[in-house]
């Protein structure tokens, strides 16, 4: 056994009777490795007993010499938090450290020339807007890039939820409840996650052979005030739904606020689902009804794949974790009677109807 200067994989491979290759594939944790747990188990008691530090830097990032990784996120977004924490477990873990900056939907030239500065040896990118053209950064041997729950053109090496299961998940809980009249309050038109989501809510009306009025599909931003702008557009039609599906938490927020200001009932008169949990709903009383999706667990891989593959190999995958629902006060059955034409009559007479 080897018990001066630097430990080296060959050390490890040789005390665990496997080959380098299997080393390397389990303590990095590649998920398309297949060997027994026994082998896991000798491989990673090897690397204890050895003292193996894997140079992460050297098999993933070739060029690294900051010892940290960058992440960009949407300004204001709560939801980051949890991205951030999974994100900054791995890298704490590995050595290094997690610089965190937010941005506005789009890399300025300024964000650009940070990254190309060597401050960070790599960049997880989450929230561009839809449209923007990824070919100069992600083509960059100098900033390795991975984006985190966005794809965008010209990108190949991306990590996303799986929103569209998310979005089926929601529909089919109130479709469950006996809705029928359903409407969607969905992402900016145009930007991936809200595309996915969108598909997934059409999706699970298709297939219960449910209407879906047109006017029911509304495109807004994913903020409180988004989701006002949604129920001023769903109560215009002349039969409403009974439900409503929110796309993400804080567009809930906003269609909650805005149904209360009808003077309708969260859930009594209009159920209320949203796609993602805010870190404080636990303590809401009554808290909203969600689809918990696995963010801690998105940013914790994220900073795998950006620091195990190769700076300029595609990563195309989607995180397949436990999808839930989040078992809140906003959803019930539908309210007795709540037909089209009573419905309708139902809000006129309402204060602000």
């Amino acid at each position: 056994m080897k018990t001066t200067g630097r430990t080296t994989i060959a050390d490890v491979a040789r005390l665990a009777a496997v080959d380098r290759a299997v080393v390397s594939k389990v303590l990095s944790g590649d998920p398309a490795l297949r060997v027994r747990d026994e082998t896991r188990r000798r491989v990673e008691a090897a690397a204890t007993t050895l003292r193996y530090r894997p140079n992460f830097h050297a098999r993933g990032l070739a060029r690294a010499r900051a010892g940290a990784i960058g992440l960009l996120v949407p300004s204001g977004n709560p939801l980051m938090v949890a991205v951030i924490a999974g994100a900054e477990e791995v890298a704490a873990a590995r050595g290094l450290l997690l610089w965190t900056a937010s941005h506005e939907g789009e890399l300025t030239e300024r964000y650009l020339r940070l990254l190309r500065s060597g401050a960070v040896d790599g960049a997880l990118v989450a929230g561009l807007r839809a449209g923007y053209d990824a070919d100069e950064l992600f083509h960059d041997p100098r900033v390795p890039t991975l984006l985190v729950n966005r794809r965008s053109v010209g990108a190949e090496r991306w990590i996303i939820l799986d929103d569209e299961r998310a979005a089926r998940v929601a529909t089919e809980h109130l479709i469950a409840q006996g809705h029928q009249r359903i409407a969607w309050a969905g992402g900016p038109a145009g930007v991936d996650t809200a595309e996915r989501r969108q598909n997934g809510f059409r999706d699970a009306m298709a297939a219960a052979d449910l209407w879906l009025d047109p006017s029911w599909l509304i495109s807004a931003d994913y903020t409180p005030e988004g989701g006002v702008h949604a129920v001023s557009q769903v109560l215009r039609s002349p039969e409403p739904p009974t439900a409503i599906v929110a796309a993400d938490a804080n567009e809930g927020l906003g269609v909650w606020y805005a149904l209360h200001q009808r003077g309708l009932r969260v859930p009594q008169d209009v159920s209320l689902i949203a796609i993602h949990k805010l870190p404080a709903e636990d303590y809401r009383l009554p808290a909203m009804t969600c689809v918990e999706m696995p963010l801690r667990e998105l940013g914790r891989r994220a900073v795998e794949l950006i620091l195990d593959t190769p700076w300029d190999a595609p990563i195309r995958e989607t995180l397949q974790q436990e999808i839930r629902i989040s078992r809140g006060a906003t959803v019930s059955a539908p309210p007795p009677g709540s037909g089209p034409a009573s419905m309708t009559a139902y809000i006129e007479q309402r204060p602000g109807g």
